[in-house]
């Protein structure tokens, strides 16, 4: 069965996306940019710890304190030159590296 998420455009208008179509939430001030493919990004009025709850029910995972990630959507791990932090490549089209946290390893 595929997730679902509610992404809230505004107070008054809410997408409805599969969450399988999410590649990345990113911390926005006040506000949080889901990344889907092939899409623009869509802006969810609400701070990323707001939607972790629902991000976690739809599989997407915290990985820093600026990114979550659809864990389907990751194409490496990867450990960066200092030997001592990960980061993770995403599939394309997004093909975003971004860091992971060292308390969001496992």
């Amino acid at each position: 069965s595929t997730h679902r998420f509610v992404v809230h455009l505004s107070r008054t208008e809410h997408r409805v996306v599969d969450a399988d179509d999410i590649y990345l939430v990113e911390a926005r001030g006040d506000a949080s940019l889901v990344r889907l493919r092939g899409r623009d990004p869509l802006v969810d009025i609400r701070p990323l710890g707001d939607l972790e709850p629902a991000l976690s029910d739809a599989g997407i995972i915290r990985i820093h304190r600026q990114h979550a990630v659809n864990p389907s959507r990751i194409h490496t791990i990867r450990l960066q030159p200092d030997g001592r932090d990960w980061e993770v490549t995403l599939e394309p089209p997004v093909n975003a590296v971004l860091p992971v946290a060292r308390d969001r390893l496992a």
